[in-house]
């Protein structure tokens, strides 16, 4: 049994931080590779038009900040890019609707989710990644570019998203919708989906080997 092995609240906490890590929760483990794509994109950083973060996403010579690893063969960014990522930061792993503010910033929310399970299946379900981009109205144009800001960052993440396999299946664009909260913000949702994913069939128990178990029942 699990609770045999938790004994302190060392044990308790290092149980709940295994979840980032074990692939049994795709809620989790969807979340940490949009957090780490997303992280990864100096054009939708750039995008998020975000001043103070500025210096960490370019050099004093105007270049991008970062450096080729030959090793693992992309670029690893040099600067503190995950400043970008946070709950009170531009890039949110859960929807959260800005409230009224005199200063000018943009946001990107994302959600993982499925309400549908395929017929004649008892271990697949169509998952939905859910992108909501806010843009202050302030700063609703991206001068440089001549584009409306939630349409660019809209596009940016369809680039890098849809008809790719980041989530290790294909994923496709099925709605990107503009609306608006009040008179603050601007809105583009996207949604994604992953048709056919697999219904979290794999069972990690607290220190021991994963596996793959669907018609067990639990114990």
């Amino acid at each position: 049994m699990i609770e045999d092995k938790i004994v302190s609240k060392t044990d308790l906490l290092n149980k709940l931080r295994a979840y980032r890590k074990t692939p049994d929760d795709d809620n989790i483990v969807y979340k940490q590779k949009i957090k780490k794509a997303l992280l990864s994109n100096p054009y939708l950083l750039y995008a998020l038009n975000e001043k103070d973060l500025e210096s960490e996403l370019f050099n004093d010579k105007g270049n991008i900040n970062w450096e080729w690893d030959e090793k693992n063969k992309k670029y690893e960014p040099l600067g503190e890019w995950d400043r970008y990522f946070g709950s009170n930061s531009n890039i949110r792993p859960f929807l959260f609707i800005p409230d009224t503010q005199t200063g000018v910033k943009h946001y990107i929310c994302y959600q993982v989710g499925f309400d549908e399970i395929p017929r004649h299946s008892q271990i697949n379900k169509n998952t939905e990644i859910t992108f909501t981009i806010f843009v202050h109205g302030n700063d609703r144009m991206d001068k440089l570019t001549g584009l409306p800001r939630h349409d660019l960052i809209a596009s940016i993440i369809r680039e890098q998203f849809n008809w790719s396999n980041i989530f290790g299946l294909q994923t496709k664009l099925i709605s990107s919708k503009e609306s608006m909260t009040d008179n603050n913000y601007v809105v583009r949702t996207l949604v994604f989906q992953i048709y056919y994913d697999i219904n979290g069939i794999t069972y990690s128990p607290f220190g021991e080997q994963s596996y793959i178990r669907n018609n067990e029942s639990w114990q």
